[in-house]
């Protein structure tokens, strides 16, 4: 099979995902799109990631019922932090028969030359570039990388989600049905605290001209 991979860490899922999943799925002739979850992304705190069992469980709920769609968690099993090269030497080891082509948002590309081993990935795997806006200007530098300029351009991120359900917002449309509900009612992405303000307190504050 021909098989595009699409790593992240879903923390948590949202239909930004799963609309460009769906349309390389259906438009790029792969056979599968496999949701490769990490437990630790290298350039994300740790402190930043909900749970990594309870993000495993929304995603498997939002991919059920479509069979184009499946979840890997290969990488759990392999040394932390993840890095992608790593992964993919597993994949193709362990399912030799299949091909595996790497896809990426344009904003991931921008910084691309600072994964781990990026030109190993290049010589060894296509890698496939989705475009996000403010990521127009897509420099593509080598023979093993396409761009899928037909892919919708979602702005949807789970920043946003988790932020907005910090803050109180209802953003339930930004998921698969029934996802946001059961985010909020979690308890993993806690209510965001107002600073104190800190003007009755006598604190004595440096002046600028004596900050060096």
């Amino acid at each position: 099979m021909k098989i595009g991979i699409l790593p992240g860490s879903f923390n948590p899922v949202h239909v930004g995902h799963l609309t460009i999943a769906n349309y390389l799925a259906e438009y790029e002739g792969y056979d599968q799109i496999w949701f490769l979850i990490t437990p630790q992304n290298p350039l994300k705190k740790q402190s930043d990631l909900i749970d990594q069992d309870f993000r495993l469980e929304l995603l498997n709920e939002a991919v059920a019922g479509y069979d184009k769609f499946m979840v890997s968690t290969i990488e759990w099993s392999l040394p932390r932090p993840s890095y992608t090269i790593n992964t993919l030497q597993k994949l193709r080891v362990t399912y030799p028969n299949d091909t595996f082509e790497l896809i990426i948002g344009s904003d991931n590309w921008a910084t691309f030359h600072r994964w781990k081993d990026y030109q190993l990935i290049l010589k060894n795997f296509k890698v496939v570039i989705y475009p996000r806006r403010g990521s127009d200007r897509i420099t593509l530098y080598h023979p093993n990388v396409r761009l899928c300029k037909g892919a919708p351009k979602i702005e949807v991120s789970s920043t946003f989600i988790r932020t907005a359900i910090a803050t109180g917002k209802d953003v339930q449309f930004y998921m698969p049905v029934g996802l946001f509900e059961k985010t909020v009612q979690s308890g993993y992405i806690q209510p965001a605290v107002e600073e104190e303000p800190t003007d009755h307190l006598n604190i004595e504050q440096p002046s600028w001209d004596t900050i060096s």
